[in-house]
């Protein structure tokens, strides 16, 4: 997903909406937090939590302290990832490709993850004939290694605990549970700005969607995205 600076997102700048979202990642927030860090007075504050929830940017969480709360959905981390930059030359869309197919098979080879990918697909702009490129766009469907959910729990926790002695404070439940498919995300992501991730179900939203299979059985991808074509 790629952004620009003149975008507009819920009344605000596309990138300080994204600024807002990477700050929340993993945490949940109130209106207080949305007063301060979007510079808002009350009642602006409630205007733009509504439009981001109708846009499903966030969502409500569990209440704090009998306050409505919020964290950011699904959709809001694919937008937290879109970059702003430059396009990047086809060359080294290539080669951003390459690198994330090389970490999917090493995860995907590795017993250590509690998530592994099931399927991947390729869409956006990499699939024109363009030399100038938007961002490296891949749908991406995560799976548990492990059927069983006793060994599963085990291995969550077990990746839990070696992330905090690496760390990495959870700051809430959600982010807590939520680890073990997350550090996938950060181990595919690999920090690359050219590189968007996105949720395979997203896709089921986009109209006229062309999309490369990557990883995955093709027609189970079919049956995921109706509407798309592979190609």
């Amino acid at each position: 997903m790629r952004i620009t600076k003149e975008e507009v997102v819920a009344g605000h700048s596309a990138v300080q909406v994204r600024g807002f979202l990477r700050k929340f990642d993993g945490k949940f927030f109130m209106r207080s937090a949305v007063e301060r860090v979007m510079k808002l007075e009350s009642g602006q504050a409630d205007k733009f939590i509504n439009e981001m929830v109708a846009l499903e940017l966030i969502e409500p969480t569990t209440p704090f302290h009998g306050q409505a709360a919020f964290e950011v959905a699904e959709r809001g981390l694919s937008f937290a990832n879109a970059t702003a930059t430059r396009p990047i030359y086809r060359r080294t869309a290539e080669r951003v490709l390459r690198e994330f197919m090389d970490r999917v098979d090493a995860i995907n080879s590795s017993k250590q993850y509690a998530f592994r990918i099931r399927g991947a697909v390729l869409f956006g702009s990499m699939l024109s004939c363009a030399d100038r490129l938007g961002d490296v766009d891949v749908a991406i469907d995560l799976q548990p290694r492990i059927s069983d959910p006793i060994r599963r729990s085990r291995l969550c926790d077990r990746r839990r605990r070696l992330a905090q002695e690496h760390g990495r404070a959870f700051a809430t439940v959600t982010s807590w549970a939520l680890w073990p498919r997350n550090e996938v995300l950060l181990q595919l992501k690999a920090g690359s700005r050219s590189l968007s991730l996105h949720g395979l179900d997203q896709l089921a939203q986009l109209e006229n969607l062309r999309y490369r299979v990557l990883v995955g059985d093709a027609n189970l991808i079919a049956a995921q995205v109706p509407a798309g074509k592979a190609v």
